[in-house]
């Protein structure tokens, strides 16, 4: 936890001063920061989803996946892959209004999905359902009661 808290703390003003911001793309901000010698990948949703009001969702829920990583921090196209299996494999989850997935970073040999929750029983209940099995490396860790989603809102402001 701590790890992840000074690595935002850090691409936080790293993105504010050299953040290679590409364009939208299917709602999402995506760019890149460095951290030392390492790449930090961003993924921040546009906005808020339609209709929702994020203090209904007041938990921030991380969940981490650790990879090894090549010399600049990033994983293999092979581990990519399964990345975007399991984004697939879960995005029923803001579809039923149980939790929002609003951002992720990838860098360091972890990538971690940044979610927003209302009942993080019913989230956990919703990934099992989905996730069969449990089929990836994944960890979750209750991250915080965030009912501005200040960690979201920071990153997407900085993201610009």
């Amino acid at each position: 936890m701590k790890q992840i808290a000074a690595i935002l703390g850090a691409t936080l003003i790293a993105s504010t001063l050299s953040a290679a911001t590409t364009p939208p793309n299917l709602g999402w901000l995506k760019f890149e920061t460095k951290v030392s010698d390492k790449v930090l990948k961003w993924k921040v949703r546009n906005e808020t989803p339609p209709m929702v009001t994020p203090a209904q969702y007041p938990n921030r829920i991380e969940m981490h996946w650790k990879y090894t990583p090549d010399a600049a921090g990033m994983p293999s196209p092979e581990v990519e892959a399964n990345f975007a299996r399991l984004e697939a494999a879960t995005d029923p989850i803001q579809g039923d209004h149980v939790a929002y997935l609003m951002m992720v970073v990838t860098g360091n040999g972890d990538r971690t999905w940044f979610w927003y929750a209302g009942d993080t029983k019913a989230f956990a209940a919703a990934l099992n359902n989905l996730l069969p099995g449990h089929p990836y490396p994944i960890t979750l860790h209750l991250a915080g009661n965030e009912p501005d989603w200040k960690t979201y809102r920071t990153m997407r402001g900085n993201s610009h």
